[in-house]
């Protein structure tokens, strides 16, 4: 008599399925947490919402200290947002940091933000149409912004490994220039280091 050997299929059984379908349910379900709190994700190689909440409030406190924007010519102070260099490995918008501390000057009547200065102006529209209007009135600049201060900024990346954990300081950067005399007149770094080898929940 011949003899074969045959591989039967393996069928799961319903009490694997059963234990399987629990295990998928053990996972934390998507919900909403406050922007910045301690129950975010921190990832050690990246800029997390957290860091730029901090960075946002630690800037705005310095400057809010100094009464730097006081002394402008304007009142409030005119403020033109140049550029800020992100050069760290992560990929994110800057403009998160600036905007937020936008929100906070202009609305809190502390200095209002010039949109339409530059060969850059954020509005072109806006610039253009003041433009047209200082040129029919014959007068090249009136009705023309005149910025008492402009800010401008980096990002930067520092980062170390010890094995298998990984350790990022990001120094977030912020100056701003006196245009009538093109000294600085504020400066304030905010730095934040986090260590890991993978990304976690809270701090």
């Amino acid at each position: 008599m011949t003899l074969r050997s045959a591989t039967m299929p393996i069928r799961p059984t319903a009490a694997a399925v059963a234990a399987l379908l629990a295990l998928a349910a053990c996972g934390e379900r998507a919900r909403y947490i406050e922007t910045g709190s301690t129950e975010g994700i921190v990832s050690p190689g990246e800029v997390d919402m957290q860091d730029i909440l901090k960075a946002t409030g630690g800037m705005l406190e310095s400057l809010a200290e100094t009464g730097i924007l006081k002394t402008g010519k304007n009142q409030p102070a005119q403020l033109v947002v140049s550029d800020v260099v992100n050069d760290t490995s992560s990929r994110f918008d800057v403009g998160e940091l600036t905007y937020r501390m936008r929100e906070q000057l202009v609305n809190g009547g502390q200095a209002t933000v010039v949109t339409t200065f530059g060969n850059n102006a954020e509005d072109k529209t806006a610039q253009d149409v003041l433009r047209r209007d200082a040129f029919l009135k014959g007068d090249g600049k009136a009705q023309l912004p005149d910025p008492d201060f402009s800010l401008t900024g980096k990002i930067t990346q520092v980062k170390r490994s010890a094995g298998d954990t990984k350790q990022s300081t990001y120094t977030f950067r912020l100056t701003l220039t006196n245009l009538r005399t093109g000294l600085e007149a504020w400066t304030k770094t905010v730095d934040m280091t986090k260590i890991g080898n993978k990304p976690a929940v809270g701090f």
